[in-house]
């Protein structure tokens, strides 16, 4: 593995400065959904920058448009609210390396709310299945491109942020590669920090949080989709 690219999915930029304020050290494509179509190119002293803005909606056809965009070898998926480490590409790099059949590494990555530390999502080194990897979000996640490009593997977009249903392009996303007979795998280094201090989709437990749930649990697991209705009514009585 010697080539990486960022791609980051966003709204409303004017410029390539959210590079800066995410401390991406390497070439990146930003898919920008804004009021605007144009594609924009900037060399940077850590490689070229494309940001790709549309005045489309939805950020799985947003993270599908930074994809069709992407020619780096190792692609690592983002959103805006991430800081990284300094030596992040080199580390996932590095990663990809020592561990030749993954196919898909989720790395960790410490939670920020108002402005401290509150989670520490750390990983360690193993093979994920299906059955223990549908928690982890888009911004923890780097694929080979070969890989998902030859198993035809995009973003579902009909769930996330702009979208019909709130949430859960992360999970289908990982399902794909799963059925694809992809070999994931998590990797004990964390990428950096993600501010969670609001959601863009979630305003509470109310009747389109739980319709939404059922329509992803029914896409995942077309078979047991009542198993988890059933936990999420007792897990959310209240």
């Amino acid at each position: 593995m010697n080539s990486i690219q960022v791609l980051v999915a966003t709204m409303r930029q004017k410029d390539i400065s959210l590079v800066e304020k995410m401390n991406i050290r390497c070439p990146a494509i930003i898919a920008n959904q804004t009021d605007r179509d144009d594609i924009v190119n900037c060399r940077t002293e850590y490689g070229n920058i494309k940001m790709v803005s549309t005045s489309t909606r939805g950020v799985g056809l947003n993270r599908n448009i930074a994809l069709m965009a992407s020619d780096a070898d190792v692609l690592m998926f983002a959103d805006d609210d991430v800081v990284y480490n300094d030596d992040m590409p080199e580390a996932v790099l590095s990663a990809f390396d020592s561990l030749a059949s993954a196919d898909v590494i989720v790395f960790g990555m410490d939670i920020i709310k108002n402005g401290v530390i509150s989670e520490n999502r750390h990983l360690r080194t193993r093979r994920l299945r299906i059955w223990n990897s549908m928690r982890f979000g888009t911004y923890t996640i780097a694929v080979r491109r070969s890989s998902i490009v030859n198993k035809n593997i995009t973003f579902n977009q009909c769930f996330g942020g702009g979208c019909p249903f709130s949430a859960g392009e992360d999970s289908l996303f990982l399902k794909a590669c799963f059925d694809a007979g992809l070999k994931v795998f998590s990797y004990d280094y964390v990428l950096g920090t993600c501010c969670k201090d609001e959601s863009s989709w979630f305003v509470g437990y109310n009747e389109k949080y739980f319709y939404d749930k059922g329509v992803l649990m029914r896409n995942l697991f077309p078979r047991t989709a009542y198993l988890f209705a059933l936990y999420f009514g007792v897990r959310f009585k209240r």
